[in-house]
């Protein structure tokens, strides 16, 4: 009877999915805290790595208005590098809520998750079979890189936005669509990237162009205020590209490419991911997947091109177009879905042990 209805039931199945998920990383998290941390680890403060502390410095006291100086780790940094949206939002809710901005931020990014998953669903329907769109949820809500939407982190913000941004684009509903691009565009650096597939879409189906240009404008808001703001606060609209060099983002070193080139490729956790993620691109080319694909290459390219596959793995995993790829791969293979949900499964339980033992790969 339960299982008639969750084949009837999309919906249910995902709740279902959903919960099961969070429940094995909970218990993935208190494996890890006994086996590192002898116990003594609260989910909020060991989930809080690397990025998330950044975030809670503009959370709990704004933008930096220059260069920091200290402390030593951080000298020579600014939170310019962080957009704005997502941290604001968590102030706003913790305020509200009076909880700890960590776990804020933990408990929206579950909600942000799972709105992720009924559209991603949505979304695979208008292409694929039931199955197939189950099966696009499953790897997913199961994927590895959840443990960035089990922290302080901006990713489950952006894939939310991106994957309800091409739900309302495939089905017609440009403006709306561009209304949630602008606001990836005050999300991440490559938020801006989703005037690729507005671009596209309306090339494709020969829409009129003034609604193609307003369309464009809106995408491109979020980046333009959080410019304008950068201005005001640390004198320069780039701000948060400048910075950059500061976390060894240099670009190319022409007088040592051979070097730099065999750094990149031998960090082989964000090499193979990458590679993984353009031949997915590819794929889906090849299949006339086009908004998906060129999203996808805009979104990873960028952070390869500054010299350094520092994150790309990161990057790569938390692009819905990254699990919308093996959907297409995979459509008509029974081989590959279990593969994929195989290997899936078992990074998923790994990767919070990695993540609380600090390494450094997942940074």
């Amino acid at each position: 009877m339960v299982d008639k209805y969750l084949k009837s039931n999309w919906f249910l199945f995902i709740v279902l999915i959903f919960a099961i998920s969070r429940i094995i990383m909970s218990y993935q998290f208190g494996l890890a805290n006994s086996l590192i941390l002898h116990g003594k680890g609260t989910f909020a403060a060991t989930m809080c790595n690397w990025d998330c502390k950044w975030y809670l410095t503009i959370i709990n006291g704004g933008y930096d208005h220059a260069i920091r100086t200290s402390p030593k780790i951080w000298k020579g940094l600014a939170n310019w590098a962080f957009f704005p949206l997502y941290p604001n939002i968590v102030g706003f809710v913790s305020d509200i809520t009076t909880l700890g901005p960590v776990f804020t931020g933990i408990l929206l990014n579950q909600l942000f998750i799972f709105i992720t998953a009924v559209y991603f669903y949505r979304l695979l329907r208008l292409n694929f079979s039931d199955l197939n769109s189950r099966f696009g949820v499953v790897i997913l809500v199961f994927s590895p890189f959840s443990v960035y939407f089990a922290s302080l982190y901006t990713e489950a913000l952006y894939i939310m936005l991106s994957v309800v941004g091409f739900y309302y684009l495939r089905t017609s509903r440009e403006i709306t669509a561009s209304v949630f691009g602008g606001l990836l565009a005050a999300t991440r650096p490559v938020g801006i990237m989703f005037m690729v597939p507005v671009f596209i879409n309306f090339i494709r189906h020969r829409k009129p162009l003034t609604k193609l240009i307003f369309a464009l404008a809106i995408s491109s808001a979020g980046l333009v205020c959080y410019m304008l703001f950068l201005h005001y606060r640390a004198g320069d609209f780039l701000a948060f590209k400048h910075i950059q060099k500061g976390w060894g983002r240099n670009g190319w070193d022409t007088a040592h490419l051979g070097r730099q080139l065999w750094a990149m490729v031998t960090d082989f956790h964000n090499s193979v991911l990458f590679l993984i993620s353009v031949l997915l691109s590819l794929y889906m080319l090849f299949k006339k997947y086009y908004e998906e694909s060129l999203f996808n290459l805009a979104c990873i390219l960028p952070g390869a091109l500054t010299g350094t596959m520092m994150s790309e793995g990161r990057f790569c995993g938390t692009l819905f177009t990254f699990y919308f790829g093996f959907v297409v791969l995979g459509e008509k293979s029974w081989t590959i879905k279990i593969l994929t949900l195989m290997i899936s499964l078992v990074l998923y339980m790994s990767y919070y042990v990695y993540w609380v033992g600090h390494a450094n790969f997942l940074i």
